[in-house]
């Protein structure tokens, strides 16, 4: 039972009560000149000022078919018919004589009913409702109260109403106004979107309209430029809708082909159309892709042309709404579950948007080479050689100048990359600094001379510049920074646009105990860690870093967080495709099987940051849970 009060004559609104059906009704009938009809799920309120009865308001199921909402909602007759229980009728309001005493009791009464209502309505029926539909005859009045509320009148019924007799709807020639409120935020949108919104569910699930995968520059336009490597001949299923049937079932879950050959059967006729499959016109309806099929696509396909066009797709989305200073972190990872028959195993360099939480770009190292070789044209592929745009019968002048704009955006934008120290080599410099973009490299021993003489710098003469200090997962951990912009030459000579040079130190010690952390927060970001690690074993590391950045572009606080940012790639991928997406325990060997499961895996990432979801795991079993895998798709923008 909900109580809604206004402290302008204590008007209170509550639900009618099972036994106090009967007197409702009496009231209603005696009242109200279309009498007591209700019908579908039903709560009746009342509200009473004083304990004298006010307003009475009837709400039941909508109705089923209606032109002019289903024109102003946007919903075609199958979202009408899977979403219309989101919608409630306002069947009767009656205004009894008594309200005359209360001033404006008709609208207040109604709008503390449309407050309480979505809760009420999802206790008693398990449902949340996105609208409410109300109906007025304007020949009797004009729907001021209705007006008063905020509804939206959407237009004029055609004069029909339901009937039992042997026509289902009879014409009566009095054409109602029809009148719309919504419940919740972006409810009504969501009535009409392609997938299932967050706020159909009522809690934080991804949103699948916010991704393009079909029409232009969607995902399926994308890979349809990976060659397809069978023979026409008995063909029945697009390369395309095939891997993005596969991207669908990994995203809710399915780690093995036979899991997602699996989910690609249960999937519905509409997840199958949006995700490209063909209908089939002697069985009448869209058949999925079998096991077999999908085993022998996977193992054959380009798996490195399927990876480029899936990481162009994601760079495109992650276009949208970008920051004007993005990080690309570069690592590599071993597929470490795929052993060839030689003995190596399939190792990918990643270039992934820690700002974005996207991967970019993934290269495959050869077994008798190493990461050092594809960096450069990882970096090009990403940076240098966007995916063309579709040509067209445009006029090559907006073309031009949309060019000219778009080079402009890019220049403005501030692209910071960063790698490990096995990447800090003269040819990586030069071919960012042709390209552009800043550069953050630690020097370690792999380069002693270089090492040597940064360490040589006087350090202890340099302030610390700035410092974060965190506690938990029972360590205490402090980080400091020092910078100096007087480079030696020979480092200049060897890395051309060295800007600055940095030495951040981290210091450690374990935290067990609630006292013991309270004492480490107090302590704060003092590298002594004074007061707090008595009788502990500190740990210091020191890095020493070089960067293209200069003072005015980055000071020391953006230094040592995009130096520890880099660390986003091992946990917002590599350790979540081991983990969340089992990669490593994965037995997929034969052909590009690996490559292309890996690749899919990059992209059920990016696409789950894309959403803000930072479980995964969650995230996975939500759309796992959703067995029609549309929600799925909706987060591809199929």
């Amino acid at each position: 039972m909900t109580d809604e009060r206004n402290n302008a004559g204590e008007l209170t609104v509550r639900l009618v009560r099972a036994d106090e059906v009967a007197w409702y009704n009496a009231l209603m009938k005696e009242h109200h000149s279309l009498g007591v009809a209700a019908s579908g799920r039903v709560l009746r309120y009342v509200a009473e000022a004083g304990g004298v009865p006010l307003v009475l308001g009837t709400f039941g199921s909508a109705a089923w078919r209606l032109p002019v909402r289903d024109q102003h909602v946007g919903w075609d007759d199958g979202q009408r018919a899977a979403r219309l229980e989101r919608v409630c009728a306002n069947q009767r309001l009656c205004v009894l004589p008594a309200a005359a005493a209360v001033r404006h009791a008709g609208s207040r009464a109604l709008g503390a009913m449309l407050r309480a209502l979505p809760a009420d309505y999802l206790a008693a029926f398990g449902v949340r409702l996105m609208a409410a539909e109300s109906f007025t005859d304007p020949a009797a009045h004009a729907g001021t109260v209705y007006a008063a509320c905020n509804f939206t009148p959407v237009g004029s019924t055609a004069g029909y109403g339901r009937s039992r007799g042997r026509d289902y709807y009879a014409y009566h020639g009095q054409p109602k106004t029809c009148w719309l409120y919504e419940l919740a935020p972006g409810g009504i949108a969501a009535l009409a979107a392609g997938f299932d919104a967050p706020v159909l569910a009522g809690r934080r699930a991804p949103d699948f309209n916010r991704l393009r995968v079909s029409g232009e520059r969607g995902l399926l336009e994308y890979l349809a430029q990976v060659t397809d490597h069978r023979k026409p001949k008995g063909r029945r299923h697009d390369l395309a809708a095939i891997l993005v049937v596969v991207v669908v079932a990994r995203l809710c879950g399915a780690d093995s082909v036979h899991a997602a050959a699996q989910f690609a059967a249960t999937m519905p006729q509409e997840a199958l159309r949006r995700c490209g499959i063909r209908y089939n016109t002697r069985l009448g309806r869209h058949v999925p892709p079998s096991h077999k099929t999908i085993k022998r696509t996977i193992r054959a396909i380009d798996a490195g042309a399927a990876d480029t066009q899936m990481c162009a797709w994601l760079r495109a989305e992650a276009a949208a709404g970008r920051l004007n200073w993005r990080h690309i972190a570069i690592d590599g990872k071993t597929v470490r579950g795929a052993v060839r028959p030689d003995g190596t195993q399939p190792h990918l360099l990643a270039a992934y948007d820690v700002t974005a939480g996207t991967v970019l770009g993934q290269a495959g190292v050869e077994a008798k080479t190493n990461e050092i070789t594809c960096f450069v044209p990882l970096l090009h592929a990403i940076l240098d050689s966007p995916r063309a745009r579709s040509d067209g019968d445009g006029d090559s002048d907006s073309d031009s100048e949309e060019a000219e704009a778009e080079a402009e955006a890019e220049a403005e934008e501030l692209v910071i990359v960063t790698a490990d120290a096995l990447h800090t080599q003269a040819g990586h410099v030069e071919a960012m600094n042709k390209l552009r973009v800043s550069w953050i490299l630690d020097l370690k021993d792999n380069q002693p001379g270089l090492y040597a003489l940064a360490d040589a710098h006087p350090w202890d003469d340099e302030p610390v510049l700035h410092a974060t200090a965190e506690v938990g997962h029972g360590r205490h951990e402090i980080r400091t920074i020092r910078v100096t912009s007087q480079v030696p030459g020979g480092i200049t000579r060897r890395f051309p646009g060295t800007g600055q040079m940095m030495l951040i130190e981290r210091y450690r010690h374990p935290v067990r105990g609630s006292e013991a952390t309270a004492a480490c927060r107090a302590a704060g970001d003092d590298p002594g860690m004074a007061g707090c690690a008595a009788g502990a074993k500190i740990s210091c590391e020191t890095v020493l870093a070089l960067t293209a950045l200069t003072p005015a572009q980055a000071g020391p606080e953006l230094l040592l967080a995009r130096n520890r940012g880099h660390r986003g790639i091992e946990n917002g991928l590599h350790l979540r495709r081991d983990t969340t997406y089992a990669e490593d325990a994965s037995r997929l060997r034969a052909g590009g099987a690996p490559r292309l499961f890996a690749a899919i895996a990059s992209t059920a990432v990016s696409v789950l940051n894309r959403a803000g979801l930072t479980n995964h795991a969650a995230a996975r079993r939500d759309l796992a849970w959703d067995r029609t895998g549309l929600q799925a798709l909706g987060l591809l923008g199929l």
